[in-house]
């Protein structure tokens, strides 16, 4: 008989996504991704899940909104979940090894400690996708973690784009914030997307951190051209992330990985302040420019928004990745 008991974390994030979310949450709908070889735009999808518990993507959408802070506490407590529950079931694996070790075929454990601990060994999170639309603030990546100077940070945070309409309202002076996603200065703020891709490395086939990365280009690529027909073409550069051209960025990629749990992803500007950006030299690349899906569209026919462009990359990520279903929730706000 198993005589140890296995502790499970206090801070273990095993609820269902919806329990974190306000009750008025709306669960509007689940989208059945085609199952096939193939995307829409005809390329071969980059890998496929491995474990059950990676078939369904979740989407949290969040609407309106907010501080680029409690974004990342809610992207850090969806990740700390993933990783308590890696170490739980690695912890209980190990003691199952001991105990065979030691006692060899006379292990034994009763069924109902059996079914206790089959049910936690498959309690494997799904893949999450939380979507934000931030309040202006630069963040700063690993590369510049130990160089960049209070003086270059006063800049950032005292910056405000000049405007010579009378009756716009002046946007919020930015934030500088320090992240733990690679790169260098990045900015996030209001008219852009952002991406959070939480996710098991291990639960999809032969698909490393810099797959991941070659996913998420791909996935943006498509979006740019099937969100509501835009088709705007975009490429890859020498240079992280999307491109227009050479010269013009249009989506900025950085990701995390711990104990094979991926975290943060991808920025896609949908109708930003690009002053925002075109006044710094971003993500380290001088003689380089921002630009958007609003300033490169040709027709003014077809409105894109924020949450259009969430809901379409979500899609596209997950043809990619081999996942069939999508689960889309809708927050205004999440309490952390």
């Amino acid at each position: 008989m198993m005589n140890s008991s296995v502790i499970i974390p206090s801070g273990l994030f095993i609820r269902p996504l919806t329990s974190l979310v306000k009750r008025d949450i709306s669960i509007f709908s689940t989208v059945q991704a085609e199952n096939q070889d193939r995307n829409g735009n005809g390329d071969i999808a980059t890998t496929y899940p491995i474990d059950s518990s990676a078939r369904t993507i979740r989407h949290l959408q969040f609407i309106k909104k907010i501080p680029f802070t409690k974004g990342i506490l809610i992207q850090e407590k969806i990740v700390r979940a993933q990783l308590d529950m890696k170490e739980l079931q690695s912890k209980i694996k190990k003691r199952l090894n001991e105990l065979h070790e030691e006692h060899g075929d006379s292990a034994r454990i009763n069924d109902n400690e059996k079914s206790i601990i089959d049910n936690i060994l498959l309690m494997k999170p799904n893949p999450v996708v939380l979507t934000f639309e931030f309040e202006p603030t630069y963040t700063g990546g690993k590369r510049i973690k130990k160089t960049i100077t209070q003086e270059q940070v006063d800049r950032f945070e005292n910056f405000q784009p000049t405007t010579t309409t009378e009756d716009v309202v002046q946007p919020l002076k930015p934030k500088f914030v320090q992240v733990e996603r690679g790169g260098q200065i990045t900015y996030h703020g209001p008219g852009q997307m952002v991406a959070y891709i939480i996710l098991d490395l291990k639960t999809f086939h032969k698909f490393p951190a810099k797959c991941l990365v070659s996913t998420i280009e791909k996935a943006t690529m498509q979006t740019l051209y099937n969100v509501k027909d835009l088709h705007l073409r975009s490429q890859l550069t020498q240079n992280t992330g999307v491109w227009v051209d050479e010269d013009d960025k249009i989506a900025s990629i950085g990701i995390h990985v711990r104990r094979s749990i991926t975290s943060h992803g991808v920025a896609i500007n949908v109708n930003p302040e690009l002053l925002y950006m075109n006044s710094f030299e971003m993500c380290g690349l001088p003689n380089k420019r921002a630009t958007s899906i609003e300033e490169q569209r040709v027709s003014s026919d077809s409105k894109i928004d924020v949450q259009d462009v969430a809901v379409e990359f979500v899609k596209s990520l997950a043809k990619l990745l081999g996942i069939n279903k999508v689960e889309r929730m809708q927050a205004d706000d999440m309490p952390v």
